[in-house]
This record gives C-alpha cells, structure tokens and sequence, in this order.
C-alpha cells in the first residue's frame, strides 16, 4: 500500500537527497585523493581546483614553466571524463583562432554562420599563458568567464556555452592595467612552485614511471553539480525573509579578515567579498562537512585565493597566523592529521590527532575569545582518534 502520509514522504525525500549529497561528496573527495597520487606536492592547489569546481567558479595557477599545471588540469578533465577544451594563448592568439572561423562554404552561399571550436562546448576550459591574450580577445572571455556566453565580433548575436570552470595558468602574475579585470574574475588565484623536497620529489618519480594514469572516472560533472546545489542551498536555506544561517557565519568569520586585508592595502573587491568567497566558502563546507572546525577553517581557508602575489599570499597567511593565534597552528595539525588518514598513514595520523586532543585549554585565560574554537579542534580530533582506533580494531580482527 503506498505511503499516503506527506510528513513520511518528505523525510524520506530529505534522507535520500543527504545520501545523494554524501555520495557525491565522497567521489570528489576520492578525486582530490586521486590527483594528489598522479601530482605530488600540489595538494594546496588541488584542494582549490576542487573548491572552484564545486563552487562553480574560475581558477588561475601562477608558477615557473614545468609545474605540472597543463597536466594537473588535464588530470582533472580526465578524471571527471568531462568534455575538455586547452589553449596556449600568445599576442598573436586571434579571434579565430581561440572561438573558431568563420564558415567559408556557408559564406560562399550567402550564409554567415561560425564554425565554432569546441571551447563552446566544453565544460572545463584550460587557457595556458591566459595573459597573453591581446585586447582583441580580452573582452571575450570576460564574458566567457562572468556571463559564459560568446559574442560573435561580427553580428554581436550571443551565444550560450557549455563553460562550468575555466582554468587559468600563467607564468607570472599580470602587470598590466587592462589585465586586472581578468585576473580579478577568477575568484581562486594559486602560486604554485617548484618541488624542493627530496622525499617529494621520490615521490613525484614514483607517481610518473611506475603508479601510471588510471583513465577511468573517479568522479562525473553530475556529482559536481549535486555538491554546487548544495551549496547553493547553504547559502540560501534559512527562515522566510532571513539569510541562511551559513551566509551568517561567513559575515562573521570571513568578512572581518577580508577588511583586516583591505586596511593592510591588499585589493579586496566587492566582486570577491559579495559574491566570490561566500560561494567558495559555502563549497568548503559542501566537500568538508558543516562542522564546528571547518566553520572557521573555511573562512580561513578561501580568504587566501584573494592574493594577487606571493608577497600579498604571506601578508594574508601572517594575517590569519596573528587572528587565529595558537588556533592556527591547531588547525594546521588537524588539518595534517586528516591528510595522513586520507593517504593510509593510521599511526602518523592518530599521533597527530593526539597532539590536538590533548591540548591543554587553560593556556588560553589570557584569550577566551579563542577557546571556543579550540575546543571545537579538540572535540574533532578526539573522534578521529576513535575512529581510527576502531579501525586498528577491525584491522586484526581481520
């Protein structure tokens, strides 16, 4: 007999969307987990890539020639098995060149219609030396990247794209007056270096000649977008006629960093305060969980991708180091913790897990506004340690 009670329905609607979203949260996560096999040392960057895919927004990784960043974007297309589209952009780069040709047969009968690339049809864009471009073009991907539409130069007609997130890469940060509106759309800037580590580097050898390229999909675009609705509904959810309780704990965490930013000189737009960095805050917590550490994690966490330079990207990590206190380096630690249980690494990870559990509160008299914080650190810590003891568990009974 079927179920006729709409208070049963709508729970059990509500229960199979949670496990829709827990889902895919899971398959991004185990992406995140694959690119940091295929690229090592990068895990900075791909935890952004992943923020911005979710949040539906645009990425620029700046760094030195040789960094891996064609392939990681790459890697990630692959992985998602999405349609893909890649550039190298020079001065010389036209119209043409990047959104198609004009269709000379049809031309020849009268018709003027473009034989479009498939950059219109592609869901993740990869535009190397995306600096390069010349004012010709510029103007397009503004609207590429803001409106994702296409102008045709010729008639004006728009025309609608398939662009979910457009991945930017340069070898240095843009200089030039006309380049900032640019630079400015992406909400995810990232500086990427060369590995230095030996450790690392071993590791990077390892993952080149003997792991190889699963070509298989770890994740698809429908679990992105699963997790980009969520978070769209993070934002939105709240009483009738109020914010969403979320948007209340971004204006309370992340807004005060972001004028701390602005009086230490460093650009904050509107653009980014309003719109930007409440979606990837809101993504963070999508991929992460809404618990009470990454509640403050994520403000901490997204505030970075404002930088437009490495210098900036040390003043802001200072400026996050001074707020947070003896929390940062907490943070730092639990954050460390997951990444080891992540990879496997049960012991490294417990023993990190540890050290945050068993912090002593009453060193913090003199700053109670930061014990709340750090007893939320704690209080996530000591269930990993249990988690991970209940695995050992399973593991010898095994």
């Amino acid at each position: 007999m079927a179920n006729t009670n709409p208070e049963i329905t709508q729970n059990q609607n509500q229960t199979q969307s949670f496990s829709s979203v827990d889902q895919a949260r899971a398959k991004i996560q185990a992406l995140a987990a694959q690119l940091n096999k295929l690229v090592i040392g990068h895990e900075d960057v791909i935890q952004a890539m992943t923020l911005a895919l979710v949040a539906r927004e645009h990425i620029v990784m700046v760094g030195p020639p040789g960094t891996a960043k064609s392939y990681l974007a790459a890697s990630l297309a692959r992985l998602l098995q999405v349609n893909f589209y890649t550039y190298l952009l020079t001065k010389f780069t036209s119209y043409d060149d990047l959104f198609g040709p004009v269709d000379i047969v049809a031309l020849s009968q009268g018709q003027y219609r473009r034989a479009w690339s498939n950059i219109t049809s592609a869901e993740i864009v990869f535009l190397d030396e995306i600096f390069k471009a010349n004012s010709a073009i510029l103007n397009s991907l503004l609207s590429l990247m803001q409106e994702r539409v296409v102008y045709d130069p010729f008639t004006g007609q728009p025309l609608v794209t398939q662009l979910w997130t457009l991945i930017g890469a340069s070898n240095e940060t843009p200089a030039e007056e006309e380049l900032q509106a640019l630079y400015d759309r992406f909400a995810v800037k990232v500086f990427v270096k060369y590995l230095d580590d030996d450790v690392k580097i071993l590791q990077a050898l390892s993952a080149r000649w003997q792991n190889g390229a699963p070509d298989n999909a770890v994740a698809s675009m429908d679990d992105v977008k699963m997790l980009h609705d969520y978070a769209v509904k993070l934002l939105s959810y709240g009483k009738k006629k109020d914010v969403g309780e979320t948007l209340k704990l971004y204006h309370i965490n992340a807004v005060p960093l972001a004028k701390t930013l602005r009086g230490k000189g460093i650009l904050v737009s509107d653009r980014m305060i309003v719109e930007k960095l409440p979606k990837l805050y809101a993504a963070y917590l999508t991929i992460y969980g809404v618990t009470a550490d990454n509640i403050i994690n994520a403000a901490y966490e997204v505030i970075k991708y404002v930088a437009r330079t490495p210098e900036e990207l040390r003043e802001i990590e200072k400026v996050v180091n001074e707020a947070l206190g003896e929390v940062a380096e907490l943070a730092r630690k639990l954050e460390q913790a997951k990444s080891q249980l992540r990879a496997g690494n049960l012991e490294q990870a417990k023993a990190l897990f540890r050290e945050v559990a068993t912090y002593d509160v009453s060193r913090l008299q003199n700053k109670p506004w930061l014990k709340p914080r750090v007893e939320a650190l704690i209080s996530v810590a000591q269930s990993y340690v249990k988690k991970i003891e209940k695995i050992k568990r399973q593991i010898e009974e095994e």
